[in-house]
């Protein structure tokens, strides 16, 4: 459903971030986690002081010819060195060509944004989509609000205005960084863009005035005929702890996304990071994003694997900081995608794709508050997904909101949109060979061998809600809602998993026999087990249920995953039952386990 803008209006509150009166924003900053929700932030910037343009592996003319928007800078541009040796595969007759002969991805830069303006960027034709970045600069990370107020194009219609597109749960600004891309509506979804001059203008919600410097990074995606022909996604992993291990963490993203939307996969890094970041809420998010920095290779996908996820995101399967986030800078507040992995084949891969697709500027096709949905014509919306769920008419779309049945089909106009995103490495010609990566903060080096992608089916299990209303009297919805996606992304917005399987019927007994039953997966049984000691808090079997959550948890022949479900189980429904269950489970054998339930403990 494409939606023409209307001028900028006060949908928001200005005077709040993140749901908090101004004189709270501070202490909300750290608190408040990267998806930031915050009121209109009102118009500031713009005229900037020159445009600097770098280029993802191109050398380029001396006398900045091919180039847009201002002067080359060659300091900046890509290493002509080959590509490292990776994990991945080098995606088939994907991008074996030559060198382009011209840059696939141009980065104009405007330092020392003023307030009172709008930034003139002119796009080119040929251009298949740009992504515009608004960042404080400061030594580290801010958690100042800021972001893309407004984009108009050249024929004087708002693309996004008031931080959104109306109609969706867009919020184009965040701590310290916000982003916004152009194509994001299905009016816009075709290749390439209208040619000509767009204006750009940037804000901070009239919090006051900005103590830091703001730059505006815009990102083009060219190709000699503004069509698209390829390219590579370059992978940074990071596994929090134990959250998963190197072999599968490779298998998985070689399955989500070699071929997605006709991309092949290129570098797969492999980093660790330590056991504190095995649980994230929303709190500890921006700090985990952090530690992307020093990451090699731009552009590249930061995909960080951690074990699960509490405070307002738990239940989450993945989160995105925010529609689109960033894959050309490291280290920010929206530099990457955080996912946990069940290592179940066929549920990782589209958690992997839909968090991706949020990344590139996809919204849900229908969103769990019936009234908002994606800005596209060609994605059908559903009238109600918490009544609907699998009777709705896009249930089976890769960006529905809970998951739908895993087929992940995708739609041309959604395809144009991460097409014409800043994630990949591109090609410009058919037959053509894809850029060489800009360097990153350090140059690290690929790890491990290459590992050949599962093929098709392998260890994958089928949908199973037909099994689990089956084997637990589990009504078929709250069934659908257990063997789903759960997406940060919906939980940001208020949504609350649990209190949705309540909706749909799933009491804490029915949720138990889910969590006893072996024949369900073991991510099923572990999100059952959580929302029945949250049932529990509100029941009066709540001794009888935390009794079992608690003989649950300390079962050594359960899955760790659904020993974790239990664990948190039991901390949602009593705190000093958490204590007693840490306490008990002291020096248990599997360790993630025993540092779980100490962090449960202690929350």
């Amino acid at each position: 459903m494409s939606t023409l803008l209307a001028p900028a209006s006060s949908v928001l509150d200005p005077s709040r971030v993140d749901g908090k009166p101004g004189g709270e924003r501070r202490a909300t900053q750290v608190r408040g986690g990267a998806l930031l929700a915050a009121g209109a932030l009102a118009a500031l910037v713009a005229g900037a002081c020159g445009g600097r343009v770098v280029v993802d592996g191109f050398e380029p003319p001396p006398d900045g010819s091919n180039g847009s928007g201002g002067s080359w800078s060659s300091g900046d541009t890509a290493s002509s060195a080959p590509q490292g040796s990776s994990g991945a595969g080098q995606g088939g007759s994907i991008g074996e060509g030559g060198a382009p002969p011209i840059p696939p991805l141009v980065k104009e830069e405007h330092n020392n944004v003023d307030i009172d303006g709008a930034v003139p960027v002119t796009i080119e034709p040929g251009t298949l989509g740009f992504t515009a970045v608004a960042e404080i600069m400061a030594s580290s990370p801010s958690f100042e609000p800021i972001g893309i107020e407004s984009i108009r194009g050249p024929d004087g219609r708002l693309l996004a205005a008031d931080y959104t597109i109306p109609g969706t749960m867009a919020a184009f600004f965040n701590q310290g960084i916000g982003a916004a891309a152009v194509p994001q509506t299905g009016a816009d979804a075709s290749a390439p863009l209208a040619p000509g001059v767009y204006w750009i203008k940037l804000g901070n919600g009239g919090v006051g005035p900005l103590v830091e410097p703001v730059r505006l990074s815009v990102w083009h995606r060219r190709t000699l005929d503004g069509r698209f022909h390829g390219g590579k996604i370059d992978i940074n992993a990071f596994i929090a702890g134990e959250a998963v291990s190197e072999q599968y963490m490779r298998r998985a993203l070689l399955a989500a996304y070699e071929g997605y939307v006709g991309l092949g996969v290129g570098s797969i890094n492999i980093r660790h990071l330590g056991s504190e970041w095995e649980f994230i809420d929303d709190e500890l998010l921006p700090g985990l994003l952090e530690q992307t920095a020093g990451a090699p290779g731009r552009p590249a996908l930061n995909v960080i694997a951690v074990t699960a996820f509490g405070g307002s995101i738990v239940q989450a399967s993945g989160v995105t900081p925010a529609v689109p986030s960033v894959a050309v800078e490291h280290g920010t507040h929206l530099s990457g995608i955080v996912v946990t992995l069940y290592e179940e084949p066929s549920v990782d891969s589209f958690i992997l794709r839909h968090e991706l697709g949020h990344l590139a500027g996809l919204f849900h096709t229908t969103e769990l508050d019936a009234d908002f949905g994606d800005p596209l014509d060609d994605t059908p919306q559903c009238d109600n997904v918490r009544s609907l769920e699998d009777r709705c008419p896009d249930f089976g779309n890769l960006m529905f909101p809970t998951g739908g049945d895993f087929s992940g089909t995708i739609t041309p106009q959604q395809t144009a949109i991460v097409r014409a995103s800043a994630l990949y490495r591109g090609i410009v010609e058919q037959g053509g060979g894809a850029a060489v990566p800009l360097p990153g903060d350090a140059d690290t080096p690929a790890s491990g061998a290459p590992i050949a992608p599962p093929t098709p089916g392998e260890g994958a299990r089928p949908f199973a809600p037909d099994h689990l209303a089956s084997t637990a009297a589990l009504p078929p919805h709250a069934a659908a809602l257990l063997a789903g996606h759960f997406c940060g992304q919906s939980a940001a917005r208020g949504a609350d998993f649990d209190e949705l399987l309540r909706e749909a019927g799933a009491d804490a007994d029915r949720l138990l026999a889910v969590g006893r039953d072996p024949g369900a997966p073991a991510y099923v049984r572990a999100r059952a087990l959580t929302a029945a000691g949250r049932a529990a808090a509100r029941s009066s079997a709540s001794a009888r249920v935390i009794a079992e959550l608690q003989a649950l948890a300390a079962d050594p022949r359960l899955p760790r995953r659904a020993r974790l479900g239990a664990v948190e189980g039991v901390a949602s429904a009593s705190p000093a039952a958490a204590r007693a269950l840490a306490a008990r489970l002291t020096a248990d054998a599997d360790g993630v386990v025993e540092r779980m339930a100490t962090r449960a403990a202690a929350r």
